[in-house]
């Protein structure tokens, strides 16, 4: 980590609450990683207390749903090989199948207006350049301006912060996502 961390304990409020309903939800083998994240968030708590509210709002409080933002959240992070964006699942409408479906764009799990949304989002955080008029007009035969807005937004902040724990070292470069973890964490989730 390039980036000095807050300690859980000496985090605001704000920041601790924040981290103690996102916990659950990652994989145990990255709660290190995701610690060290927020911590580092910790170093600018004013900030994050004007950031939190629209990033929360415009990924759980938008007109996509639920399954369509997560899979584009996914998308961008296979693409930048995040390990730790990939370790955490925010919605049981993803499941394994789902995300194992997102490198091809033809998995049987998802439906054509997933499919749009997967094709956009991977070229959006692989290579925005190659995004063209055909993925506009692909995402239009399914959701509206506003909706297409609202993806654009989210991609860019699931982008941007993936970057962030990128450039920080807070992810590695090398060390993949520790897939049998992963499956069995999920399914542990869907039990309880």
């Amino acid at each position: 980590m390039l980036v000095g961390t807050v300690e859980h304990q000496n985090l605001t409020p704000y920041l601790r609450k924040i981290a103690d309903d996102l916990y659950p939800k990652v994989d145990p083998a990255f709660m290190p990683h995701f610690q060290e994240y927020i911590g580092l968030l910790g170093n600018i708590p004013k900030h994050c207390e004007t950031f939190f509210p629209y990033y929360f709002s415009i990924w759980f409080d938008n007109k996509l749903g639920p399954r369509i933002t997560e899979l584009a959240r996914l998308a961008i992070a296979q693409g930048t090989q995040c390990q730790l964006c990939q370790a955490v699942r925010y919605t049981d409408e993803v499941d394994e199948k789902d995300i194992s479906a997102i490198p091809g764009v033809d998995g049987s799990t998802l439906n054509d207006k997933e499919r749009a949304v997967v094709r956009f989002a991977t070229a959006f955080g692989n290579n925005h350049h190659a995004i063209t008029e055909e993925h506009f007009a692909e995402l239009k035969n399914y959701f509206s301006d506003e909706q297409i807005t609202e993806l654009l937004m989210w991609s860019a902040m699931a982008l941007g912060l993936g970057r962030i724990l990128k450039v920080t070292q807070l992810v590695s470069e090398s060390c993949p996502l520790p897939e049998p973890s992963a499956v069995a964490w999920t399914q542990s989730r869907k039990a309880a």
